[in-house]
């Protein structure tokens, strides 16, 4: 296979371009507490020391999930180097896992290096763990891909590390995974590292990827909390190295199977929830940067099916074509960062902050730096029945952009407390506003 560049170094992202802006997030987030789900610690709040490009040095979240935070919760505790699992990386440990993951089980795994050769799926079961102390997981290697189907190579068939549950057939109980560390620093790797539905409770914490995401197949992570008491949080993940679009890979997807006309990378997103969500998804302290097929897009169902999402305390960077795409019942953004400061290719053409999708959200006390505008700022859908935008600031650098757009089917639709800058360029109301709200206060333009 040979990689299609589309004959663009200059405007192309490339796994090189990729590594060398593995920072791609912005400004400190204020911190806030921690839900705790299985009773493990909540986890300290990140402190950036870098800044708002895709330079700065970004921050470091803890590696690993301690044992004995989550023993309690199950009536087994498997050691998985003790049961047989090579720790140094060079055998395929899903065998062992197939072995020991059943019910009532927490898998650990202690500090080294697990290579994984196939899928592990489970469905239908109850109460089930995987945690690391400090491990990193990687994937055997892979010479052929089509879509999310490794075609050739040392992995084999769906590419995915993990599928806890299914839409028709969701996990119930406890669920804990983290602690892990994705190496995808080699050519040819990333893939999707969980795919989670639940009707229980469930805390995936403690995750990051070393690495860019380049076979085109779906990003990291899938969270569905499937029933309206399901509950599902998701804390200190840091996925910023982000994704290629197919093109740039091995991938041999098409466009027809991969986005329509506009050649998307579908489902290489960072995180996703799923169409017919009616629980409750909570994600904090999460830094994305750089997905084709949106950052964190958390979009429910219909009136009837929706669930309720909460972005707390995160930072979303230079993903196409939204960074944050919320949608749901009483869902909200709160103390994030949105950064777009790079552009990569005419498949990235544009990369909105923000995006209200449906049912009733509010975004409050939350940035957006546009140092490189290609999107509008905040965009309210025409399925929106609420919406409140509170303490927001935005920053537009250079050139033209449209801050907020509302659309005229929007209902109840509040703006307060909005600061708008355009440096380099003089903006006005009507370049940065498109529609109006039921209430307008307090918005100010420099």
């Amino acid at each position: 296979m040979t990689q299609d560049n589309d004959g663009d170094q200059q405007d192309g992202r490339t796994r090189r371009d990729v590594l060398k802006r593995a920072g791609a997030v912005g400004t400190a987030v204020a911190s806030s507490g921690c839900i705790g789900i299985l009773g493990g610690s909540g986890g300290g709040v990140p402190t950036d020391t870098g800044n708002n490009s895709t330079q700065g040095k970004g921050v470091k979240f803890p590696a690993a999930l301690r044992a004995k935070q989550y023993a309690s919760a199950f009536e087994n505790v498997v050691n998985m180097v003790e049961a047989g699992a090579d720790p140094e990386g060079n055998e395929d440990v899903v065998p062992v896992i197939e072995q020991e993951l059943q019910s009532d089980t927490l898998l650990y795994f202690p500090k080294g290096r697990y290579k994984m050769n196939s899928q592990v799926a489970r469905r239908g079961e109850t109460n089930l763990g995987l945690i690391g102390n400090g491990a990193v997981l990687a994937h055997g290697e892979v010479n052929d891909i089509k879509g999310f189907t490794v075609t050739e190579g040392e992995f084999e068939g769906k590419a995915q590390h993990f599928k806890i549950g299914s839409g028709d057939n969701p996990h119930n109980g406890k669920f804990v995974f983290g602690g892990f560390t994705m190496d995808w620093r080699d050519e040819n790797t990333g893939m999707q590292i969980l795919n989670h539905h639940t009707t229980g409770v469930s805390e995936i914490a403690n995750v990051r990827q070393l690495g860019v995401h380049d076979l085109g197949c779906q990003g990291p992570f899938r969270a569905n909390p499937a029933t309206k008491d399901a509950k599902i949080q998701v804390r200190n993940v840091d996925i910023r190295y982000g994704g290629l679009t197919y093109q740039k890979t091995i991938n041999e997807r098409t466009t027809d199977s991969g986005g329509g006309g506009f050649g998307r990378s579908w489902a290489t997103s960072g995180i996703t929830m799923h169409p017919q969500t009616k629980g409750y998804l909570r994600v904090q302290n999460m830094y994305v940067g750089g997905w084709p097929d949106n950052g964190i897009y958390l979009v429910g169902g219909s009136k009837t099916r929706s669930g309720t999402v909460e972005v707390v305390n995160s930072v979303a960077a230079n993903s196409h074509a939204s960074n944050i795409r919320i949608g749901g019942q009483n869902s909200k953004i709160v103390n994030c960062t949105v950064v777009t400061d790079e552009k990569f290719s005419k498949h990235y053409f544009e990369q909105r902050p923000i995006r209200l999708d449906n049912g009733s959200c509010s975004i409050k006390n939350t940035q957006i730096i546009q140092k490189n505008p290609t999107g509008w700022s905040i965009t309210v859908q025409h399925a929106v029945e609420k919406a409140v935008l509170n303490n927001v600031r935005i920053a537009i650098y250079n050139t033209p952009m449209t801050a907020l757009v509302i659309d005229p089917a929007a209902d109840s639709v509040v703006v307060k407390n909005v600061d708008i800058k355009t440096p380099g360029w003089p903006g006005s109301r009507p370049m940065l506003i498109q529609g109006s709200g039921d209430v307008m206060q307090n918005i100010s333009i420099s």
